[in-house]
């Protein structure tokens, strides 16, 4: 009797091997996606730092055509010495205090942190200092910490969260020499500030917080609109448009009771969550800091041209009318890779161009320079 061929005696695949080789495939594709939007985002930085450098070599022909020098800074950020006052107890939402410690002591020469309900005399009283920086203001100073503040030679300023009253704290306001604030509708009206310098930086996104991350299913959604649904607004007609017909709808914001087939946002839910839960966000005159927020989580989002910021970058999706709205909904949610690589761009501006780190260096700048 001949002998079977060996080539018909091929063993029989395992269906654990089957399905490891599928679940391969789809990781490889995925990885191949992942890949050409990092070459893209690489290709962007590396334009990006070419044209810095060639800014900044224009910038001296031209000082060096004209005859002059460029000025060096007035001070030198290493030799400074800072005291920062923090919150006794650090607020949900707040900023980060440890964060913004750590930005200055790659700043400045020494950090000295102490709370609000230490003495600030017995850290001022014959100290060379030049800053005296107060966190959040939350907290209230006592009158004895208000009297050191006011003897100090240094310079004083303040750091107001989005739950500072500022109306409540206009009596001690005059303490300081310049109030920073989280939004410009914050800044104080000018005839209670006198000579105080008001300037608007939100602080950044907690990166412990807001990062990319898996979430449960019961985060998920379609569409996650964050904004007011007042008549003849955008996000009313949204609202009422058939696109949002077939899809899962959170919604934040006053006016949305009307419309029962949205799934409304509880004040106590967990927002980095839910922003990395959602495929598309739309914003409608939000304050820079959720816009930055979501842009952290790498969640793709639309926000409205007159937003207050962030401004002055491409990083950022905008849209000015209800049918550019509708135009740019309908095109990212078709075309999935350019929507990863959009939101992928506003990540990157966060964690390089609005860490904790560059506002600091912001609001040093803004005192000293």
């Amino acid at each position: 009797m001949p002998a079977k061929s060996q080539k018909n005696r091929r063993p029989v695949q395992h269906p654990n091997q089957v399905y490891l080789r599928q679940m391969n495939a789809t990781l490889n594709r995925k990885l191949k996606s992942i890949r050409h939007h990092l070459v893209v985002q690489q290709s962007d930085l590396q334009q990006h730092l070419m044209k810095m450098i060639q800014d900044g070599k224009e910038q001296r022909m031209e000082s060096k055509d004209s005859g002059k020098v460029l000025d060096s800074p007035r001070v030198h950020y290493k030799q400074l010495k800072v005291l920062l006052i923090t919150p006794a107890m650090e607020r949900a939402g707040s900023a980060n205090s440890i964060l913004i410690e750590q930005s200055l002591r790659h700043l400045v020469q020494h950090v000295n942190e102490i709370k609000t309900i230490q003495s600030v005399a017995d850290h001022t009283t014959g100290q060379d200092l030049d800053l005296i920086l107060v966190l959040d203001g939350e907290d209230a100073l006592s009158n004895q910490n208000l009297e050191a503040l006011r003897i100090s030679s240094a310079q004083k300023a303040i750091w107001l969260s989005d739950q500072s009253d500022v109306k409540q704290m206009e009596s001690i306001l005059p303490f300081f020499d310049y109030v920073f604030t989280q939004h410009s509708t914050h800044i104080p009206s000018d005839r209670h500030m006198g000579n105080i310098s008001c300037h608007e930086i939100p602080f950044p996104p907690n990166p412990t917080l807001f990062c990319p991350q898996v979430v449960g299913r019961e985060y998920e959604s379609d569409v996650y609109i964050i904004g007011d649904a007042h008549p003849d607004s955008c996000l009313f007609d949204l609202a009422t448009h058939a696109w949002l017909s077939d899809k899962r709808v959170r919604v934040e914001g006053q006016g949305w009771e009307r419309f029962g087939a949205f799934v409304p946002v509880q004040h106590q839910e967990i927002r980095e969550k839910l922003y990395n839960g959602a495929k598309l966000v739309v914003q409608d005159n939000s304050s820079a800091r959720r816009i930055m927020e979501v842009a952290a989580c790498g969640t793709f989002q639309l926000i409205l041209a007159s937003s207050s910021g962030p401004a002055n970058t491409d990083d950022f999706q905008r849209y000015a009318t209800f049918e550019e709205l509708i135009q740019k909904l309908e095109h990212y949610w078709d075309h999935v890779d350019q929507r990863r690589l959009a939101a992928s761009q506003a990540l990157s501006y966060i964690k390089y161009n609005q860490s904790y780190l560059h506002k600091s260096l912001q609001l040093m700048d803004i005192i000293f320079q």
